[in-house]
């Protein structure tokens, strides 16, 4: 295997040992990005892996560098040789190398910015409040994030290989995420609902809830949301949670043991009837075999019980529009998300709803959203045609890949989530936020 050693001599010099050969770092590059794409450059020359030696303030580190970039520590296999190379082509690493989660096709409707604190107050002395006084010593606001070092991407993986703690850029991927993920914390001004809603079956609904609620409660923190089963007769959502609930667990057994929806509930008694899942969110299942369905009135129950101690409800719906639950959970919903499949029933369903709320003047289609889903079995032909249809409406239209735990059926576990589909969550949850603070 190709070896050699690079000793650091400054924080923008470093020199091949044995050789005259330097490595420069320019344009405010530090220099172990620039020995990282030298090794590269190597590696590529050689067409196969190659051992670098980096030598500092008389510490070494090894690491093994592969022609596609793949860095990984290593212990050395024989002894290093200085090798001077023909003059290779640096090749520009991309740096933001992490993909986009979600596009968003079109600006939903009556959907403004979160105004400024001072903008729309009246000015001049009248409108002039008395403010408490600032302690000089109290520490400076900090972003979020903003100090932790890479995790992601090219200076992510230097990070983890050569135990360095450099910051992503300030434009990069990673911190559009870590902005994503301060507005999921963010204050909400009230109980929200979240209905996931499609009457095509078998688009997704229930595992798109589930991770939804999942990802909300994972960055929100632990008893702020809980995900409810409102379909009419008791749907899937036990069968995909990480941790199924026992018998008498369920939206039946809560509302027989608290019928009044106004009195005050503990705690302890709330999680009589709620499983609590790893990621801190609480599911209430749908009992199946009830002797009738979950009507009107029994789903704004739940909703009042449910408000007193979560923040959030993400409601999984079934698929009859005549239901009582699922009427409730359209006309409550402070955000309303379809899940769409590219196929041309899931996709025209879709659509029918968005026709829907539209012809009836519903004000739930300003805080709609539609989440293209991948998935087996998709027409990559239907995408056109649909994203035109929903734009027709004035909806964001946003996109997930494909998830192979989705499509199984398999109990969803964040941890066996993919990558890309953890990203798209975080995303789709912090327009779910947004689209809360706008509703109010």
């Amino acid at each position: 295997m190709n070896a050699f050693t690079v000793e650091i001599l400054s924080d923008t010099t470093a020199r091949i040992a044995g050789t005259d050969e330097e490595i420069v770092a320019t344009d405010g590059k530090p220099i172990q990005n620039r020995i990282y794409e030298y090794s590269q450059a190597r590696a590529m020359e050689a067409g196969g892996p190659v051992e670098v030696a980096v030598q500092r303030s008389g510490r070494s580190t090894q690491i093994t560098v592969a022609p596609d970039g793949t860095a990984s520590r290593s212990a050395p296999t024989g002894p290093i040789e200085p090798v001077v190379p023909t003059a290779p082509a640096i090749l520009e690493p991309y740096e933001d190398a992490v993909p986009e989660p979600v596009s968003v096709t079109v600006e939903p409707i009556g959907h403004s910015a979160r105004r400024a604190p001072d903008e729309g107050r009246p000015r001049g002395p009248a409108a002039s409040t008395p403010r408490l006084a600032v302690s000089a010593l109290v520490a400076p606001e900090v972003t979020p994030g903003a100090g932790e070092p890479a995790r992601l991407g090219m200076r992510g993986r230097l990070n983890a290989v050569l135990g360095l703690s450099l910051s992503p850029k300030a434009n990069s991927a990673e911190m559009r995420l870590r902005a994503s993920e301060a507005t999921i914390i963010s204050p909400i001004p009230d109980f929200s609902v979240v209905t996931v809603a499609n009457c095509k079956g078998g688009v997704g609904k229930t595992p798109f809830a589930v991770a939804l609620a999942q990802m909300l409660a994972t960055v929100r923190g632990g008893s702020t949301v809980a995900c409810a089963d409102l379909a009419e007769i008791g749907g899937s959502l036990a069968d995909r949670v990480g941790v199924p609930p026992t018998e008498g667990r369920d939206v039946v057994g809560l509302l027989a043991a608290h019928t009044d929806a106004a009195a005050a509930i503990r705690p302890s008694a709330l999680s009589r009837y709620m499983t609590r899942q790893p990621s801190g969110e609480d599911i209430v299942a749908g009992r199946r075999g009830a002797e009738s369905g979950l009507s009107y009135d029994d789903a704004a129950k739940l909703a009042d019980i449910l408000a007193q101690h979560r923040d959030i409800l993400v409601a999984d719906t079934g698929n009859n529009p005549l239901a009582g639950s699922w009427q409730w959970a359209i006309s409550a919903a402070d955000v309303l998300v379809i899940p769409a499949p590219l196929r041309f029933d899931a996709a025209s369903s879709a659509e029918r709803l968005l026709q829907h709320l539209s012809a009836t003047g519903s004000d739930v289609l300003n805080r709609t959203i539609v989440v293209i889903t991948d998935g087996p079995g998709d027409a990559p032909i239907v995408e056109h045609d649909a994203v035109e249809a929903f734009c027709k409406y004035a909806v964001p239209v946003l996109r997930m890949p494909f998830e192979p735990l989705f499509a199984s059926g398999e109990r969803i576990v964040p941890a066996r989530l993919r990558p890309a589909t953890t990203t798209s969550l975080t995303v789709i949850a912090a327009t779910v936020v947004e689209l809360m603070t706008a509703a109010r």
